[in-house]
This record gives structure tokens, sequence and C-alpha cells, in this order.
């Protein structure tokens, strides 16, 4: 593998520390979420670190999405993705879209993990779509807007994902395409791999964000409680836990998502993220991903997976996910291909890179796909023939 950095640092790196209370650059947007009362944090110190969105008002994630953007003329939303659904199965998977420019660039599709969606790469599909790229972002079901079926129609086990992720993409790209595969996050973002493993006929590149990939990584305790496995002390086993049994009334997904970022997560970005799991049926599907996933198995499986893989791929990761220690990725990949490129990104990025700075993720992705090495080697100690480009 090789270890890769960025070759620009980020133009924030002196913003102020603030308080999330300090006046918000978005008046129709709140300045902060604070997870634990799911309300605005008044005069609540935000971390010293800053906000790659290019807000000097403190820490926060408040940058406009696209679903925000307003037309000062029209009052209309603006926006270069759109919305739509097929039904797979019997289930209905909600994607987001770009058409593309038609230029043959290759068709990109951006895969979440679990407790996200879709919304959590709205703007990086912007950019792509800006740069001419036809970009797929599937909401797993039980997800986003994607329906939440009942267990006895859908088995939630690693191989019932990755069939139906594959009859998705089959349904919406044809059979014949080749695409740009992204994936991120526990679980779902896992599942992603193994569809990769499955079909690396369909993958032109496969690019992995933020994505636990060693059994020293463990599960979030917000995952583990839904897995009726909630962890004690370092993430080790707590004998002491009771498994819950019947209905779940809570899915805490807004703050799952706030747990893994140095950011504070905007108020309707958490609700955004909140939303389907308001409801029962998207609790139950919850609670039947995480009873069915073998998490150590799952690990394994990827690991010994990609140790053959040779598709050319980029593993690239935010350094302050509060999820994933970034080295855990480093350390994967010393028995991995030289095909499988590392890279990590310099600026304050936590475990959705793709929410916390989706301009950067964006331009790596671009540089990626499209073979420009704006990237210089850092780390001399890594010593394997064929890691490092000048």
């Amino acid at each position: 593998m090789a270890l890769l950095r960025a070759a620009t640092s980020s133009p924030w790196a002196t913003a102020p520390r603030a308080t999330v209370a300090a006046a918000s650059p978005h008046p129709h947007r709140p300045r902060g979420y604070h997870p634990q009362c799911a309300s605005l944090a008044h005069s609540v110190p935000a971390r010293p670190l800053p906000c790659p969105r290019g807000l000097t008002g403190g820490p926060c994630r408040a940058s406009a999405s696209a679903e925000d953007k307003i037309d000062p003329t029209s009052g209309e939303l603006i926006s270069e993705n759109t919305k739509d659904s097929v039904e797979v199965n019997g289930t209905r998977w909600s994607y987001r879209k770009t058409e593309g420019d038609g230029s043959g660039k290759p068709t990109v599709v951006l895969v979440h993990g679990a407790l996200s969606s879709s919304y959590s790469y709205r703007r990086v599909i912007d950019l792509l779509g800006k740069a001419g790229y036809r970009v797929v972002a599937p909401d797993w079901p039980g997800h986003g807007d994607s329906g939440a079926p009942a267990p006895g129609k859908f088995g939630y086990g690693s191989a019932d994902y990755v069939h139906q992720l594959a009859a998705f993409l089959h349904k919406v790209l044809g059979g014949d395409s080749k695409f740009v595969f992204v994936t991120q996050g526990f679980v779902l973002g896992q599942y992603g791999m193994l569809y990769a493993l499955k079909n690396p006929d369909k993958i032109d590149k496969l690019v992995i964000l933020n994505t636990p990939l060693q059994r020293k990584t463990p599960l979030p305790a917000i995952l583990s409680k839904l897995k009726g496995s909630e962890p004690g002390l370092f993430g080790l086993p707590n004998p002491f836990a009771q498994k819950q049994s019947g209905p779940l009334d809570l899915v805490d997904a807004g703050n799952y998502m706030q747990g893994g970022s140095p950011y504070y997560l905007d108020r309707d970005d958490a609700e955004a993220y909140q939303g389907p799991f308001e409801s029962q049926e998207f609790r139950d599907a919850a609670q039947k991903m995480m009873e069915e996933c073998d998490y150590d198995a799952l690990l394994d499986q990827v690991d010994e997976g990609f140790r053959t893989w040779r598709n050319n791929s980029l593993v690239a990761f935010g350094t302050s996910d509060y999820y994933i220690k970034w080295e855990t990725a480093s350390e994967w990949l010393e028995d991995k291909r030289t095909s499988m490129k590392f890279y990590t990104f310099t600026d304050k990025m936590g475990h959705a890179v793709q929410d916390d700075y989706p301009e950067r993720v964006s331009e790596v992705l671009q540089n990626f796909m499209e073979g420009v090495d704006v990237q210089k080697k850092v780390d001399p100690s890594i010593k394997r023939g064929g890691d490092f480009t000048e």
C-alpha cells in the first residue's frame, strides 16, 4: 500500500476558538446542534478546531447544503442532484443522482454506512455533478427515504444486503457498465466492500472512506446497544450489559453521526439523519441489521478477501475520526497489494468525511478518477516496493 497525503493544507487552519452561540453566517440555520438535548447549544465552548466549510464563527457544519440553497430571484431550491426510487425485490430503494454531462467520465456510486444515508453525500454529489460525473447514491434499506422491509421479507444479513445492492445497481445502471465505487462507514460500508469483492468486474476503481478494517476498532456504543451488547470500558465486552428485549423506542442516529466528528452537527442535519428512525419500522430494521451482524467475522471476511484484490483502489481517511483510528487503515494495508493506495486528509475531518469537508472529498475523488497526481509521500518509514509516487 502507499501512504499519501494531500499536498495542500487547510486555508482555515488558524480559525479562532469560538462558542457555538456565535452568530450563524446562515441565519436560516441554527449555529450548532447539541446531541444530548436535541436543541441549540447556547454558549457551549466549541472544540478548538477549524471549520473546513470556510466559516469563521466557530466549528459547526453549517455550510448551506444542496437542499438549503435558494435562488434569490426565483426563490427555488438550487441543486445539481435529484431524488428517485426503484423497487427491488419488493423493497423501495431511494437514491440521489446526477445525470452527468455525457463526456465519457465514469459513473460514481456512493454508499453510506449504518444509521447514515445518502444525505451525507449531498454536497459531494453536487460537486461531482457540476464536474460532469453521473452519480448514484442509494439509501440502504431501513435508511433515509428507502423502505424498511419487515424481517420476514428481508433477511438483514450481509448476503441479503449485498444481493439487494447488486440488484439495485443492475436495475439503475444496467448490467454492462463499470463504475467507480465509494463506500464508507460501519457495517453497511463494510457490506459495500463485500459487494466489491463479489463483483470486481463491475468496479473500475474503488475508494474506501473511514470504514473499520481491523478488530481493534470496536463498534460505537450506539451500534453495540442496537446489537444488544453494549460495551464496557475501552470498548471491551460488558459482562453486566442487559440485552434489549422487545421493540426499541429510540435509535439515536443524530447522536451517532455527531459522535464521530470534531464538528457540531447542525440541527437540520441531525434531524435529517434522525427522521427515519422516528418510525418503529425503521427502528426495528436497525435493530435487526445489528443483530444479524457478526462484526468480528465481517472484519475477518473483508481482511481475507482484500489480500488478493487487484483493482486500482484508494483508502482515504480523515484523521479526526472519534470512532476509528486512521493508523488501523495503514496497518490493515500492510499485507495488501500495492494496487491499494493510502491517503490521509490533512484537514480536520472525522468519521463522515463526506459531510465534514465535501469539497476536499470531491477534489480527492476527481483527482483519483482522473489520474491526476497532486499528492506527495510523507512517511519514509513505510517501505514496500511500488508504494510511492513522486
